[in-house]
């Protein structure tokens, strides 16, 4: 009776490990692309892209304002369509041969989301989004608190006796 079930344990194990075996070499063959020759010498005629990147330098996400004119400048891949979306318009320019560029924009009252896409020479797209919130009520809250120290000051002063 021992021999019998240590035999069948035996045979158990052999016939479990060849079975993971045979899934490792599945999913090992279909998970590893070969690379071929052929492949190699098709990418080593192709000269590599450089990925499209994009610096604004102004403004920053974020930003609170209270005039409504606002410049967008930048940096990019040289000789690159900028276009710029921003309430319901569309500023379209190109990058010089330094790859700067600069929009001069006019926002609305409240929140302006500023989208810039760049368009490189081989095709490649780079999108930023921007929040910039033009808004009347800094400027207020800074003269109330103005206000609010010179009353202050007013206050802690006391007639000299004479």
């Amino acid at each position: 009776m021992k021999k019998e079930v240590l035999i069948a344990i035996f045979v158990g194990l052999s016939m479990g490990l060849i079975i993971t075996f045979g899934f490792y070499r599945v999913r090992t063959s279909i998970t590893d692309t070969p690379t071929t020759d052929l492949t190699q010498d098709i990418t080593t005629g192709l000269e590599t892209a450089k990925p499209t990147m994009l610096a604004l330098h102004s403004p920053e996400d974020g930003l609170i304002q209270t005039e409504n004119e606002l410049t967008v400048t930048g940096t990019t891949t040289p000789n690159s369509f900028i276009v710029l979306f921003v309430n319901d318009e569309d500023f379209i320019s190109n990058t010089d041969d330094s790859g700067n560029f600069s929009f001069k924009i006019e926002l609305n009252d409240g929140p302006n989301i500023l989208r810039i896409h760049v368009l490189d020479e081989s095709g490649e797209t780079t999108v930023e989004e921007r929040l910039v919130v033009v808004s009347d009520e800094l400027e207020k809250a800074e003269n109330q608190a103005l206000d609010l120290t010179t009353e202050t000051k007013d206050s802690d002063a006391t007639p000299s006796a004479n």
